[in-house]
């Protein structure tokens, strides 16, 4: 069983975490399909502050003796998706600036061709 005062502070700290989301994405800091799964990070808190019984539920159906020990492989597993993801969506974009310099490098050539 979760105390009340951790389950109200678990709530502040969900909303305030989509609040933050949200506002990086309204100014421009940040683009919604790479905000869209911290979006849902903020949801799947506040689904399990309001709700600790159920997570608790979820917890001993899958073997895992209390809610602490869920929330960190469950918090750890979606970091390290993140993480792929980044990484992965880094590497493409590197391969695509080299296409482009390559790109930018023949084109100069050609100028530099015409021009004599």
């Amino acid at each position: 069983m979760m105390p009340i005062q951790l389950q109200v502070i678990a709530i502040i700290l969900a909303i305030s975490f989509f609040i933050l989301t949200v506002r990086l994405i309204r100014r421009g800091h940040a683009e919604t399909r790479q905000m869209i799964k911290w979006l849902f990070l903020a949801v799947g808190l506040l689904v399990g502050a309001l709700f600790p019984k159920m997570v608790t539920k979820v917890a001993h159906f899958l073997g895992i003796t209390n809610l602490t020990s869920l929330a960190l492989f469950a918090l750890t597993g979606f970091l390290l998706v993140c993480a792929l993801i980044s990484q992965i969506e880094l590497i493409d974009s590197e391969k695509k600036v080299k296409k482009l310099t390559q790109e930018l490098s023949l084109l100069r050539k050609e100028v530099y061709d015409r021009e004599k």
